[in-house]
């Protein structure tokens, strides 16, 4: 998670983050626990972009 990411790269990400958890709620028996695992990675890192994304504007803004 290194590389930097844009706004509408942080963007796009919450919106994905968002749209696996209406699946995964939508469709809790659906689901076999490995997909669910799968998914919860998936989220995570996804998720850890944008925070990390977040923190360093954060910071940006506080410098200024």
């Amino acid at each position: 998670m290194s590389a930097e990411i844009t706004i509408h790269q942080a963007a796009e990400k919450a919106q994905q983050v968002e749209m696996i958890n209406l699946l995964i709620e939508s469709y809790p028996h659906k689901m076999q626990d490995s997909g669910i695992t799968a998914l919860a990675t998936l989220m995570a890192s996804l998720a850890g972009d944008v925070s990390l994304f977040l923190i360093n504007e954060i910071e940006k803004e506080a410098k200024a």
